[in-house]
């Protein structure tokens, strides 16, 4: 539920969870309301929020440089440390080119290397369930000897691809695994979508709010390969953050 409190032009609202691709059309609905009524402060309390995604940064980005058209001001507050991390990196997006080419190579895993442990999850139809999906890969990882910046990174990243499959398949046919090596992570997110597939220095083309999905994962973690699958139709996402 979002709480929505007005002084003459100011408004605060209060997102009981994430800032996501799953509940931005709600909250897109209430501040363009808001925005068409001419309120021209608005607040957005961040108490409840965990996790904001690519969708959710775009759209906060588009009605901040929207209400300073019009000398207004959209701003966060009670914003935890990891996502105000996240929202200064993220920002880089809009003005610096970030692909994967620019780390160094993630080395190849050995055919015969086995992982630690493996957990695959199906993914329920429905986008109301991307946040459950994001804060399951913390607690699965959360025991590895990664920082709690990189554990939330590799969540993050593994939302942006829950919800480009989400976008493309309606979560139908999808699946998440996790595998921990000795020295990596590795979430794949499988789709039975149309099928899409990017080269590594390939840039998406972006609107106002879209394409960011990719330039996130790739700024996020060591490698990020987005490719068709080869066993069925679809697509499928591999991320790797080495420990």
């Amino acid at each position: 539920m979002i709480i929505v409190r007005e002084w003459n032009d100011i408004a605060v609202l209060a997102p009981s969870s994430d800032i996501d691709i799953a509940t931005v059309p709600a909250l897109r609905e209430q501040v363009d309301d808001l925005i068409a009524r001419g309120v021209r402060r608005i607040i957005i309390n961040c108490q409840g929020v965990g996790f904001i995604d690519s969708t959710g940064l775009a759209f906060l980005l588009s009605r901040a440089r929207r209400l300073m058209q019009v000398e207004g001001l959209l701003s966060l507050v009670n914003v935890s440390a990891a996502v105000g991390r996240f929202l200064q990196i993220a920002q880089l997006i809009d003005v610096l080119h970030v692909s994967a080419a620019d780390k160094p190579p993630v080395p190849m895993l050995s055919p015969n290397e086995v992982p630690l442990w493996s957990k695959s999850i199906p993914i329920l139809a429905g986008i109301e369930h991307l946040a459950q999906y994001r804060h399951r890969v913390v607690e699965l990882i959360s025991a590895l000897p990664l920082s709690s910046d990189a554990v939330f990174d590799m969540a993050l990243a593994a939302g942006e691809a829950l919800g480009n499959a989400y976008d493309h398949a309606g979560g139908t046919g999808c699946m998440m695994s996790v595998r921990a090596y000795r020295d990596r992570v590795v979430i794949e997110v499988s789709d039975s979508g149309a099928g899409f597939e990017i080269a590594d220095d390939e840039t998406p083309e972006a609107t106002e709010e879209r394409g960011r999905g990719i330039k996130l994962m790739r700024m996020l973690v060591d490698s990020a390969e987005v490719k068709r699958r080869k066993d069925a139709q679809g697509t499928i996402v591999r991320l790797v953050k080495l420990i």
